[in-house]
């Protein structure tokens, strides 16, 4: 692995770098996991009693009291954020802070309007803010991750009982297809600016919900169908867990144009997820169940050869 002194040399020597540049600062944040682990377990902590503390202190019942802790929830959130030196008890500290913040915000908004679009409308502009507001990578991803889920749901209970559910599964998944395939093609303009603070955690985010898209969304669809759909004969309607695969399909192949083998690695087995869920839970002969995962495997594999050909560093490594 090439250290970070061994690359600034081979810069210098190409002329990319002046000869006399300083070298850059090495920041090493390693720590052994199970230290990593315990100060998040003991962040959360610390975030669970502080908000029984605010709880049995201030009794809050109206719903301006809520957004009033809400608010300062999150402002404390953001405060640690800001004060956060790479340390994983205060990084969690605020991520539980955070969350607990959203919850009393949301509540606040919703009142006792419990109707789905509601509660989804909500999440949606919650997440929205969290990503804009909050100066933490990770809390920004998770809060693209959430606003992804909280579409996908937005949508379904807007148009509820009006749109054919192939429709409607353009509609939700289509905008985010093309949200992430305009990121992944920008990359280099975006990271080159500083809008590489939001465009990375927000691709990130939407690969994550395209991923978990059809897992996220299935409740919703039990409820349209019924939950006689389960364990139903093959039928056009036993496509749409296929349908979430090419979902995580496309995560990954987002992921690989990005060179992010997490995301790829997760987008794969979401993918393999939504496959078995596609098995076991829709009835129909084992020769139809034997041809659909051989025509799966057939299509993963074409797939990777595909990519393999298309990076020509894959090729001179192999």
């Amino acid at each position: 692995m090439t250290t970070v002194g061994e690359l600034s040399e081979q810069l210098r020597a190409q002329g990319l770098i002046a000869a006399d540049a300083p070298v850059a600062p090495v920041h090493n944040t390693d720590r052994p996991w199970f230290v990593a682990l315990l100060q998040g377990v003991a962040g959360w902590l610390a975030g669970i009693f502080l908000l029984v503390f605010l709880g049995l202190v201030f009794r809050p019942e109206s719903g301006g009291a809520f957004f009033v802790i809400g608010t300062l929830l999150l402002g404390a959130a953001w405060f640690l954020y800001r004060a956060d030196r790479d340390a994983v008890f205060l990084d969690q500290l605020a991520l539980a802070i955070s969350i607990a913040g959203q919850f009393a915000v949301a509540a606040s908004v919703i009142k006792d309007d419990l109707s789905g679009l509601s509660i989804a409308t909500t999440a949606f502009a919650v997440q929205v803010f969290v990503l804009i507001v909050m100066p933490n990578r990770i809390a920004r991803t998770l809060a693209a991750l959430f606003a992804t889920i909280a579409w996908a749901f937005t949508r379904r209970f807007l148009f509820i009982g009006e749109l054919t559910p192939p429709l409607g599964w353009v509609l939700t998944w289509l905008p985010l297809l093309a949200l992430a395939g305009w990121l992944v093609l920008r990359e280099p303009q975006w990271m080159a600016s500083s809008l590489r603070r939001f465009a990375r955690p927000v691709l990130t985010g939407v690969l994550l919900g395209l991923s978990l898209g059809g897992m996220a969304a299935e409740p919703f669809s039990v409820m349209i169908l019924g939950t006689e759909s389960l364990g139903m004969r093959f039928s056009w309607w036993a496509l749409f867990p296929l349908l979430s695969i090419g979902l995580a399909l496309a995560s990954a192949y987002g992921a690989f144009r990005v060179r992010s083998a997490g995301l790829l690695g997760f987008a794969v087995l979401a993918a393999l997820l939504h496959l078995s869920r596609f098995y076991y839970l829709y009835g129909t002969t084992l020769m139809w169940k034997s041809v659909i995962m051989l025509t799966a495997g057939a299509l993963l594999l074409l797939a990777g050869v595909w990519l393999r050909r298309r990076d020509p560093h894959a090729e001179a490594s192999a």
